[in-house]
């Protein structure tokens, strides 16, 4: 087998396993079941990953890491863009993966939870994936000293936001007649999610 039909058996694990744990928990989904749908023997699964609980938690490590480095590509190629900007254009990325976003989140909702081993290295300091990417925007834009402390709670009050609603959006206020729900539309949550940054920076 090639290098690349290797990387290729195991991405199709990798997204197999994501969808059947967030179905039916970390017990509830077999290596069997995860080896089926993946289309692939029990044998790969074992190869790849040598037991269901570290392709459990390499599936979070894996979004984790793509969400980190698609955040990081956009912060280096708009290296002046508002925070405001950059906040959008997350809960923008998170609702066109709106499946793999409920299904980590169902994931660490489990039984299973999630360990400190999950956070991205780099990001570890800061939580979320793309976390020091965001407190560089923050940085760049104020231009002046925050405490580590501060940016932290900044970090996290914006990015914990913009996944919430990127959640409820395209899980449910999708789902409402704009007659009656006139502020849960898209553009909406979008005006949101900046005035929401102009407050947590007059903050800082």
């Amino acid at each position: 087998m090639t290098e690349e039909q290797l990387v290729d058996t195991k991405h199709k694990i990798l997204t197999a396993a994501r969808e059947l744990f967030s179905i039916k928990g970390f017990d509830g989904a077999s290596v069997r079941d995860i080896a089926s749908s993946a289309g692939v023997n029990i044998a790969a699964v074992n190869y790849h990953f040598t037991s269901k609980e570290k392709l459990f938690f390499q599936v979070i490590d894996m979004v984790f890491s793509e969400t980190t480095e698609h955040i990081r590509q956009r912060r280096q190629a708009r290296a002046d863009e508002k925070v405001e900007d950059l906040a959008v254009w997350i809960f923008d990325y998170f609702l066109e993966r709106s499946d793999v976003l409920r299904s980590v989140f169902k994931m660490m909702l489990s039984e299973k939870g999630w360990g400190p081993e999950q956070v991205c290295g780099d990001d570890e300091k800061f939580g979320p994936p793309g976390g020091l990417a965001l407190a560089e925007a923050i940085q760049n834009e104020l231009g002046h000293e925050i405490s580590e402390q501060n940016m932290f709670w900044a970090v996290k009050m914006i990015f914990s936001n913009v996944v919430h609603l990127s959640l409820m959006y395209s899980n449910h206020f999708c789902k409402l007649p704009q007659d009656d729900f006139p502020f849960h539309d898209r553009k909406t949550l979008e005006s949101d999610i900046r005035r929401l940054v102009r407050v947590v920076l007059k903050d800082l």
